[in-house]
């Protein structure tokens, strides 16, 4: 009896430390999970914010680019305000995303699509473009739409390479903010392009939640929340000098349990940075499903190390049936290789000696001078094709094989006569004269094909390919192009 109840409390004392183990464990994982969770979230929208900069930038580019593709028809022209070039400022502006152009002189003046002068040396942006440089514009209000609008500026040169004037298109930058990030999240963070002193040049989103605005100080209204991991609103400033991209955890100060992500981001033009801000919850909302299964967790425990030890075994037969099949195919066209070509036809012929089996041999005519018109790429489109095609026209209990370069062997199983290996020979022969493969530019390939047959001919895969080999010359010598069978 106290044998028993010691032997109880030792199993007892495993299951509980078991179960202590456990738990401990679940914990420990728990809190990973969380803090992986959090992690993942803030990569994720850095990520996002990383690439919708590159993909800002790439606009401009763009934008940039059609400029100056346009200024090298105006410098052609003899006289900068030519209406050919008044016209075509007109076009840009209604068939792209620029809200206005101009032609800007050399003094200055600037003569916009509708119609309005006005002088703008005094502005830095003119002065820069003057120069030589294309150029980007501090933001601008309209005074007649109410937006955000900065200026891309390139400079106009002359048949002898001389500034003669600038074009500059204006664009919204706060359209242009919303287009990029109106999409994550479901609309539920906020996009900023801030200046280097802090200044909000263009904001997209709820201003009364995160009372934020167009034309607020960043810095001012980074005072006012609870900033996490040691950031400071020095050290945002400094990254903001310096070009250095960032994520910031932050607490409002008016509800101090609802935590936000700030992520910037340098544009690369004019010191200004991008900025995204989310709350935690809509960052980590496509993560919620884990506190779920976290509730399950312990019920399915069992049956997962179950299921982990059978696709352990399961996927190491996968992986050996990949190996043999790696080791018995050919790479590029997914037949078997010569090697075991050659031992399925043995097994074949010494299992089945009183049947009868038709060995082919198939070579693509003028392969070489495939590879030396078209390139070795193109050779090896033309034989991977060429085995789709031997798939899709032999049966699939028929051994297909590569035995070469450009030399394939089928082997057809248990047919009643040679007939049938001649006609399906002459119908491979007009499928690929009819196949149309794109790389060789309209060009068709042919085949010769040789056939032998077992056990007339021979009973073994090397006095199949030697009978079969020699049809194949004389349907070489023949023209090519044609199908020829052994006669001993």
């Amino acid at each position: 009896m106290k044998k028993n109840q010691t032997q109880i409390k030792k199993y007892a004392a495993v299951i509980s430390i078991f179960l202590a183990a456990v738990i401990v464990g679940l914990f420990v994982f728990f809190f990973c999970i969380k803090r992986s969770v959090e992690q993942r979230s803030k990569n994720t929208m850095r990520n996002n914010v990383v690439r919708q900069s590159e993909h800002l930038r790439t606009i401009l580019d763009i934008q940039y680019d059609y400029l100056n593709g346009l200024t090298e028809e105006i410098g052609k022209t003899d006289h900068l305000l030519a209406k050919k070039n008044m016209d075509l400022i007109k076009s840009i502006t209604k068939h792209t995303d620029f809200c206005g152009t101009a032609l800007i002189e050399p003094n200055g003046d600037a003569h916009y699509d509708n119609g309005l002068i006005k002088n703008l040396s005094h502005r830095r942006y003119f002065k820069e473009v003057i120069s030589g440089k294309r150029t980007l514009s501090d933001p601008l209000d309209s005074s007649i739409s109410g937006s955000t609008r900065v200026v891309l500026g390139v400079p106009i040169y002359n048949s002898k390479h001389k500034v003669i004037g600038a074009l500059g298109g204006s664009y919204d930058v706060t359209a242009l903010s919303r287009m990029l990030f109106e999409d994550l999240f479901n609309g539920q963070g906020c996009s900023m392009i801030i200046a280097q002193n802090g200044e909000i040049i263009a904001f997209e989103g709820d201003t009364s939640y995160w009372n934020l605005d167009y034309r607020d100080n960043f810095y001012k209204c980074c005072c006012k929340w609870i900033i996490k991991d040691k950031v400071t609103v020095k050290k945002i400033k400094q990254d903001f000098k310096e070009g250095k991209e960032n994520l910031v955890t932050a607490d409002s100060k008016k509800e101090g349990t609802r935590r936000h992500y700030f992520a910037y981001m340098p544009m690369g033009a004019n010191g200004w940075m991008l900025c995204y801000a989310l709350p935690e919850q809509a960052a980590q909302q496509s993560y919620n499903f884990i506190e779920d299964y976290e509730i399950s967790f312990m019920i399915v425990f069992i049956v997962l190390v179950t299921l982990l030890i059978l696709y352990i075994v399961y996927e190491n037969h996968t992986r050996n049936k990949e190996l043999l099949k790696y080791a018995q195919t050919d790479a590029l066209t997914g037949l078997y290789n010569k090697e075991t070509t050659e031992q399925l036809t043995d097994e074949l012929l010494s299992e089945d000696e009183n049947k009868y089996h038709a060995f082919l041999i198939l070579d693509v005519d003028c392969f070489k001078q495939i590879n030396d018109i078209y390139g070795h790429a193109v050779g090896d489109i033309v034989l991977q094709k060429f085995g789709k095609l031997l798939k899709g026209t032999f049966r699939e209990g028929d051994i297909l094989g590569r035995i070469g370069g450009d030399e394939f062997g089928v082997i057809m199983k248990n047919i009643q006569t040679k007939d049938i290996a001649m006609k399906k020979a002459e119908e491979l022969l007009a499928k690929t004269q009819a196949y149309k493969i794109d790389e060789l530019k309209g060009n068709n390939i042919s085949i010769s094909i040789g056939i032998s047959t077992a056990p007339q001919d021979g009973d073994c895969y090397m006095d199949l390919y030697k009978r079969a080999d020699q049809a194949l010359y004389q349907a070489k010598r023949s023209g090519k192009a044609r199908v020829c069978n052994y006669f001993s």
